[in-house]
Formats: structure tokens, sequence, C-alpha cells
């Protein structure tokens, strides 16, 4: 599942997720959007935007917590913006300008639980 505000960078996700083999879930470019796709379907993993227009994806993070599926952050926030957000916090954040390896192995990581 792919959630993010930006359409050129979720199209981005979602390229190289499909060219690695993924079956992707999105994007949902707003919380509203993104869980009602949980609602619909749940997901293996999940790489979240944290900021979505403004909006802190916080709620989506809880509910796929709720779920037991793991998800990665794709945000050019640093670590110490998560304090108010524990959910946020300890989440593998590959950045905003990722490279594709590192997401791709990230991605991994959080689908076998490392």
């Amino acid at each position: 599942m792919v959630v993010e505000d930006e359409y050129l960078i979720a199209l981005e996700l979602e390229t190289q997720l499909t060219t690695a083999g993924y079956r992707v879930i999105g994007p949902a470019s707003d919380v509203d959007g993104a869980l009602e796709l949980l609602n619909a379907s749940r997901p293996d993993a999940a790489i979240l935007d944290v900021n979505l227009a403004g909006e802190w994806v916080t709620p989506v993070a809880q509910a796929l917590q709720a779920m037991s599926v793991p998800y990665i952050l794709a945000s050019g926030y640093i670590a110490a913006d998560f304090e108010a957000h524990p959910v946020l916090r300890d989440a593998v954040n590959v950045g905003k300008s990722w490279r594709p390896d590192f997401l791709l192995k990230s991605l991994r990581d959080a689908l076998n639980g490392v």
C-alpha cells in the first residue's frame, strides 16, 4: 500500500514497487482515502508519507499497527520530528529522496519482521 500526497512521488513509488514484483494498493493521497483502502483490503505492508497536505499520517499508521501490517516511511522529516507521534517514532524512514535498493531492502525487511 502506498500513501503519498504528491502525485509524481506516488507514481515513482508505484513504478519501483511494480517493477520489483509487488502489487500496489493505492496510492492514497490523504488519511481518509488510506483508511478507506484499509477497510476494503488488508495490505501485506505499507509505505507512508508522514505529512499528507498538512495532515499527519498517524491515524493510518495506528490502523496498520492494529492490523499487524508492517510499514515504512518515505519522508523528509527526521526522527526528532516524530517524538509527538510514537507510532511513527520507530518506523524505518527511507527519506524523500530514497535509493531504490534501500527502499526495496527496507520493505523486504519490514515484511520479514526485521
